[in-house]
């Protein structure tokens, strides 16, 4: 195979790898490791961060399954910045590749992808905030700052998981929207967002009946 082939061939295989890294449920790991044999029948049922500190208390339990899905999202759009790019391919004898903006966001999407629908839970998973959020602090700083704080704010004064999630994800999304530049890469960007309110859908429409559970 070409250098060429290789170079055309590597985002796709790149957002294979995101959606395989994604896919690692880091909640039901750290649930074990704390004496909570199955996460799915305790709390929400979810694997993500939020119930965990649910059923085991924030720290240190929920704070690594943060960290953890939190790192999902950021490994593989590192990865493929221009130093990382050089590192990793270089480190495999691959030709050092640029890639393209939508290429990037794509792996963050397919790590979001992983984390949602994951293949060892059956293509079932978390809801993707916390590894989406991972994909916004490298490739849009601004807009993960302004997320993550809509996000504190929300739940120190309303202390709903859910709906501080949702907060953060809508200030981060207009900050990007309005302090980055344009392009293609709005698209898997615009995708990633969608994902994670569809993830939601529940917690909406319990949020508007008025029947989430704070905590």
């Amino acid at each position: 195979m070409s250098s060429l082939d290789l170079g055309r061939l590597l985002p796709a295989i790149v957002c294979v790898i995101a959606f395989l890294m994604g896919s690692i449920p880091f909640g039901l790991l750290v649930a074990r490791i704390f004496k909570v044999k199955d996460l799915t029948s305790q709390g929400s049922g979810n694997i993500g961060a939020t119930n965990v500190s649910r059923v085991l208390g924030f720290w240190p339990a929920g704070a690594l399954t943060f960290a953890l899905d939190l790192l999902k999202g950021i490994l593989p759009v590192l990865a493929l910045l221009p130093m990382g790019s050089q590192i990793w391919l270089g480190t495999f004898g691959l030709p050092e590749t640029d890639f393209s903006a939508t290429a990037i966001w794509s792996a963050g999407l397919f790590a979001v992808l992983g984390h949602c629908y994951s293949p060892w839970l059956h293509f079932k998973g978390g809801k993707g905030v916390a590894t989406g959020f991972g994909v916004l602090v490298v490739l849009s700083p601004l807009a993960g700052l302004a997320g993550i704080l809509a996000f504190g704010i929300t739940f120190l004064s309303k202390r709903i998981g859910s709906l501080a999630s949702l907060a953060g994800l809508i200030v981060a999304s207009v900050f990007h929207v309005v302090f980055e530049p344009g392009g293609a890469h709005l698209i898997p960007g615009a995708l990633l967002v969608f994902l994670i309110l569809i993830r939601h859908e529940a917690n909406i429409d319990a949020l508007l009946d008025q029947r989430e559970r704070a905590f």
